[in-house]
């Protein structure tokens, strides 16, 4: 049976790790991704504020696909025809499989004008966004750029980079004025977190000293500033998209069933209208349990994932996932300090940067 896995995401790559430990046979198994490894946002965080070096993000996929047997494509899959079970690569290759599995991420959702587009540094793929902050880091070290930076979002991932990246800043810019600010269009940082985890994390990010903006939004953008609704201008050498996530475009044109352009899977994460057809991570919608999109969904989603291919090569029915009604949210401050929060409760511990290394450190051991 051949299956293809397309895109080297958090799912595919833990589906890799228990395929190896579990070899079928009768299994021929391809990954296609445009890269050779794969970033795993856990460390972003910590790489940004300067405590893990840009490689201790990156999963090389090619040792994964020989442990599992599986065949490694470099390339790029630009269009799925589900009912012909056909990819096209973007080397113009035509690849025939008998299942499929999409895990390709997602990227930033830019609703901006097209001044911010064209400076703004969208957080996905995460790979590229390391690349250019280690760029604008290396400037201020030189003094050719000012330490100034706006991050436009503030959801989880919009606070852990402010707090990162402020705390970085601080430790190399001695004689440089440094200034983060955090915009947000509601009225309020964390839309729909815990109240609890809102209030720890504004004290954090005050006590930091970032700028908050809230009810803001760009309506211009130059190679200095950012000009909001308010006519306010902020400083800024270096602009973070962090407003959301949006799916492939591609993803529209192959005819399975979407939602708002991601992928709608049922409990066994196959395609609602193409069963031949997984979708995990980011780039599924859940029809049956929607939840937000969060690499702890998608780490869970791999040995899930694993099992079906193995039950489909033994021709018995597939299992069910059922995802976590919560999950542990362990936030960097930048320093090494971090917060968790479940429940609605939120803690304040020092031990707890320790535990989120630990649990980042053992995913990439593994």
């Amino acid at each position: 049976m051949r299956i293809l896995l397309i895109g080297g995401g958090h799912t595919h790559v833990v589906a890799l790790r228990h395929l190896a430990r579990k070899p079928q046979a009768g299994l021929d198994l391809h990954l296609v991704s445009p890269d050779s490894t794969t970033s795993y946002s856990g460390l972003l965080p910590g790489h940004v504020a300067g405590h893990w070096p840009r490689n201790a993000l990156e999963i090389p996929l090619e040792p994964l696909c020989k442990a599992a047997g599986a065949t490694f494509h470099i390339a790029k899959a630009t269009h799925l025809d589900p009912s012909k079970r056909e990819a096209i690569f973007s080397d113009g290759r035509q690849f025939g499989f008998d299942h499929a599995s999409l895990d390709i991420g997602a990227i930033a959702a830019i609703d901006a004008p097209e001044s911010l587009k064209a400076r703004g540094v969208p957080v996905k793929p995460l790979g590229i966004f390391a690349d250019r902050w280690m760029e604008f880091v290396a400037d201020v070290r030189s003094q050719t750029r000012p330490p100034h930076v706006a991050i436009v979002g503030a959801g989880t991932a919009g606070i852990e980079l402010a707090l990162s990246m402020k705390y970085h800043l601080d430790n190399i810019a001695a004689v440089q004025s440094v200034c983060v600010s955090l915009l947000e269009r509601s009225d309020c940082i964390l839309p729909g977190a815990s109240d609890s985890l809102r209030r720890q994390l504004a004290r954090a990010l005050a006590k930091a000293g970032i700028v908050i903006k809230t009810s803001a939004s760009v309506t211009d953008a130059t190679d200095d500033t950012l000009l909001l609704n308010s006519g306010e201008t902020v400083p800024s050498r270096f602009t973070v998209l962090a407003s959301g996530a949006r799916p492939y475009p591609w993803l529209a044109e192959t005819g399975l069933e979407t939602h708002v352009g991601f992928i709608v899977v049922d409990e066994t994460l196959r395609s609602v209208s193409h069963p031949a057809i997984f979708a995990c991570g980011d780039t599924a919608h859940l029809g049956f349990a929607p939840k937000p999109k969060a690499g702890v969904y998608a780490v869970r989603q791999g040995p899930v994932l694993a099992e079906q291919i193995i039950r489909l090569i033994k021709g018995e029915a597939l299992t069910t996932y059922r995802p976590q009604l919560d999950y542990l949210k362990l936030v960097s401050l930048g320093h090494r300090r971090a917060l968790a929060e479940k429940w609605g409760l939120t803690l304040n511990l020092p031990g707890l940067w320790s535990l989120k290394r630990h649990i980042d450190l053992k995913f990439m051991e593994n």
